[in-house]
Order: C-alpha cells, then sequence, then structure tokens
C-alpha cells in the first residue's frame, strides 16, 4: 500500500523510518479506534482464534496461523498472518467456508466501496491465494451508516455491513502480482528512488516521510495552491505553461472571480475590498449572537437513537454583542457521560434572547441545530426558529474580502491573524476543532479528576476563542469600512 502511494515511502519504510514523523496524538486516537472496532468486528464470526505476538514476531506468528489452517475445528482465525513472495499480511478475520476461507478486511469507516480499502483487500487475497489458500469470497466489513443505536448490547449483525470486494479482488490479481515484482527491484537497488513532493504525498493519506523530503525546499512565497478551489485542469494548465507562483499566472489567464481577485491582490500585495462589503454586513441585526458548536464524532453509537459517526455536539460558546459594544458570554459543556443533546439545547434556548442575528462562520451551526431539532422533537420549533435566525459570515468574507495572508483559505483561523493580528488561538492547549472532539473523548473515559477538570477548562478557552474570534473579525471588516 505505501509503494502504491509512493516507491518513495516503501523504500523508506523498509530502510529509513527513523525519518518519519511522530504520528500525532489525533492520528494515534484514529488509530487506536481502528483496532477497537477490529476487535469488536471478531465478534460477529464467534468462536474464532487470535493469532497473537508482535509485529515483528513474524515466524511464530506465521507457524500458529499454519496450525489453525489445519485444525477444522476452528471456524474463524482472527488476526491469520500469511506471506507469499516476501509480502506479509495480518488478515482481520479469516471465516471458514467449506472447503476454503472468507477474508473479511475491517475499515473504521461507512464506505466499504471505498477504491483504497477494496485495494487492500485486494492485497491480501493476493498473498494468501498465492500461499495455497482457497478463497471463496472477498470482502470489506465497515459500520453500518444505517443502524440506530437501541442502547444495551449492539446487534453486530446490524451495526456492521460487507462490502464485497471479491470481483474487484480478482480484477487486481495480475496487476499487483506485476507490482510486487517491481517493488522487489525496487528495494534491491542501492539508493533510494528520486521522488519529489506531490499531490501523492497526501493520497490517499498524508505522508509520514513529507517533513522530511519537503525539508529545506525552494517553495514559492505564493504557489498556485493557494488559488482557491483550483482544480486539475486548470492546474495542468499552469503547469504546462511553467508557472509555479501565482505571481506569474498570465493576466489573461482564465481564473474563476475568487481566483482573478485572489491574483490580484498576490501581485499588488494589497487586499482587495468590494464595494459592497459594508452593504453585507449591514445585514446583521442588533443585538449579535456569535455562536460555535464543538461536537465529537464517535464511531461507536453511545448513546440509544444514535448511528455510527453521528456528530453529538456537547459544548457551545455563545458571545452576544450590543450595538453600543457591551459583549456578554455564554457558555454549555457537558461534563458528564450521558448524552449532552438535551442539556445543551435547553442551555441554549434559555441563553438566547428572541431577536438579533445568530453569527456563525460556515454551514455547521445550522447542521448541528437541524439535528438536534431532529433528535429533540419537542424543542423542534423553538430550535428551527434559531436556525432561522442564523447569519452566515463565511461567504461574506469570501465574496466581499481578500488579504494576501489569507494564503488562499477562508478558514477562520487564516482570516483572523491577517486582519486581527494579536488575535489566534497559538496559545491554548486546544487549538482546532479535531483536538478539541478528541481531548473531550478522552476527558470522559479518564477517572482521573484532575485531567478531567484541566481538559474541560482548556475546551471552555478554545470553544470561547472560536466566537471571540467573530466579534474580533466582523469588528475589524467594520473598521474597513468606515476607513475607506
Amino acid at each position: 500500500m505505501a509503494g502504491l502511494q509512493c516507491p518513495l515511502r516503501l523504500y523508506n519504510d523498509v530502510y529509513r523510518r527513523d525519518l518519519a514523523t511522530p504520528w500525532s496524538d489525533t492520528q494515534q486516537a484514529i488509530f487506536d479506534r481502528g483496532t477497537a472496532i477490529g476487535e469488536l468486528a471478531q465478534q460477529r464470526y464467534p468462536g474464532g482464534v487470535l493469532v497473537g505476538f508482535k509485529p515483528w514476531e513474524r515466524a511464530p506468528a506465521i507457524a500458529a496461523t499454519r496450525k489453525l489452517l489445519d485444525d477444522p475445528a476452528v471456524p474463524a482465525i482472527y488476526e491469520a498472518a500469511i506471506e507469499h513472495r516476501g509480502v506479509f499480511v495480518r488478515v482481520d478475520v479469516l471465516v471458514r467456508n467449506g472447503d476454503g476461507w472468507d477474508l473479511v478486511e475491517v475499515k473504521a469507516s461507512t464506505q466499504a466501496e471505498k477504491e483504497v480499502f477494496q485495494l487492500d483487500a485486494a492485497i491480501q487475497y493476493w498473498v494468501l491465494t498465492g500461499a495455497g489458500l482457497k478463497i471463496h469470497r472477498a470482502g470489506v466489513l465497515v459500520l453500518n451508516r444505517d443502524y440506530v443505536y437501541p442502547g444495551g448490547e449492539y446487534d453486530l449483525s446490524a451495526l456492521f455491513r460487507l462490502g464485497d470486494a471479491t470481483e474487484f479482488c480478482r480484477d487486481m490479481h495480475g496487476q499487483i502480482d506485476q507490482q510486487v515484482d517491481e517493488f522487489h527491484r525496487l528495494l534491491a537497488r542501492e539508493n533510494p528512488p528520486e521522488i519529489g513532493i506531490g499531490d501523492h504525498c497526501f493520497s490517499p493519506y498524508e505522508c509520514p516521510y513529507y517533513a522530511h523530503c519537503s525539508e529545506g525546499m525552494a517553495l514559492p512565497r505564493n504557489p498556485i495552491d493557494h488559488l482557491y478551489r483550483l482544480n486539475g485542469r486548470r492546474r495542468e494548465a499552469l503547469q504546462d505553461l511553467g508557472v509555479e507562483s501565482i505571481d506569474d499566472i498570465p493576466a489573461d489567464f482564465e481564473l474563476t472571480a475568487i481566483q482573478e481577485r485572489i491574483r490580484q491582490a498576490v501581485v499588488s500585495g494589497q487586499p482587495w475590498q468590494s464595494p459592497d462589503l459594508a452593504r453585507a454586513l449591514a445585514e446583521a441585526q442588533w443585538p449579535l449572537h456569535h455562536l460555535d458548536f464543538e461536537a465529537w464524532q464517535p464511531a461507536l453509537p453511545p448513546y440509544p437513537g444514535m448511528r455510527p459517526f453521528q456528530a453529538i455536539p456537547f459544548q457551545f460558546s455563545l458571545h452576544v454583542e450590543q450595538a453600543d459594544g457591551k459583549l456578554v458570554h455564554h457558555e454549555y459543556l457537558h461534563e458528564e457521560s450521558s448524552d449532552p443533546r438535551r442539556p445543551l439545547a435547553e442551555a441554549l434556548l434559555e441563553a438566547m434572547g428572541e431577536t438579533g442575528s445568530i453569527v456563525v462562520y460556515s454551514s455547521y451551526e445550522r447542521t448541528m441545530l437541524n439535528a438536534l431539532a431532529r433528535d429533540l422533537p419537542d424543542l423542534a420549533d423553538p430550535l428551527l426558529a434559531l436556525a432561522d435566525r442564523l447569519w452566515d459570515l463565511l461567504p461574506v468574507v469570501r465574496n466581499h474580502y481578500y488579504h494576501p495572508d489569507f494564503q488562499g483559505s477562508f478558514s477562520i483561523k487564516r482570516v483572523l491573524p491577517a486582519l486581527v493580528p494579536d488575535a489566534g488561538w497559538g496559545e491554548l492547549e486546544i487549538a482546532d476543532g479535531q483536538a478539541a472532539a478528541l481531548a473531550y473523548e478522552q476527558a470522559l473515559a479518564s477517572n482521573d479528576a484532575v485531567y478531567r477538570d484541566s481538559t474541560f477548562e482548556n475546551l471552555k478557552a478554545y470553544c470561547q476563542q472560536d466566537t471571540l474570534a467573530m466579534v474580533g473579525l466582523l469588528g475589524a471588516l467594520r473598521g474597513l469600512c468606515e476607513a475607506g
């Protein structure tokens, strides 16, 4: 899999693993979630036997697997260890099927048909059949997005969904065979292949060697990647012209309206501002309620009525701004292990007034309010009334202002520092939504009261900064209009 993404990644994995950037806590949490889903999936095939051993203990793992394969009393094998032509795999589940086996690859996802998952199964299929096993079926087992948790024990037959990958595995067999030969030749070389950085560094996953490969490279200050939503056709056209920097894009090159604004701002070194910015800002009605939710998406639904990966809002920050500049803060953070949706919704409705725009940045808060209204039907009317008052600042910025320091992004974490230089998230322990969700999940699972309390305070500080950011950004935009 590493070699198919980039031959240099494969070479590094085999010979120079010390060059890899250590996994972040967030990435490690994703790995841990996958492990937990895999262990739960094993229970869907009862009576199986786990092949243990550490990752580097290949020989004993292979020997143990061989014994289990030969024992007709074993209905399934978990983490079977098999090697063929130098390719070693650990199969999530091998299920005995008549005179052969079914291969099951487990993924902590809801997308069994995702090509990278099917390819993972195809490589294992190639190894197993090459090692002499008869594989009747191959599939990718994922969580079923339509499963609604009723409470109690999970119904594993309904929680998981098996997507068939048999034909894909068979179709890929010859190609994988050739690829393995090519990789063996690659790994027999004395020196690593010379491969530059590019889109392949991030697809299908971010390469752990990207920092090493890109270290010391002379990158343009304004690369064409900073053009908003640069599609493949325009990217290829610019590359054909030898253009790597926005500064060098010909004035007559066809760009979208937003991309042309970015080009003009970069070339001039000055922000671009629409003459309609003041009118757009005036559409917000006082008092302004700056709202931000934080949510987590557990793979396994923890509360009745929930689905796999359903977003659960657990926190909000609300800064109410009056026309005279007076600012009042309200917040809620659910610190118990119980379902946070109802108490959070009730706290939000209590904090909101009856009038004034609710300022948000992106459509996320609307999604959360609609979901709360669906899940709490007795509160649906007042929650949907809040949704009707939402006023999104993101399209206002995107349509009416661009600063070269945005670097092609309209994320508030890029926009705010460009307009309010001293503002930001740099000093906070938690500085982004994914980290917030992870911190919340870990705090709920911890028995350390000091750790929990500290994490909850950090979460409050982060969410409060998100709504203060909107207050500061809106003030800065008003100031630009008044100045000019």
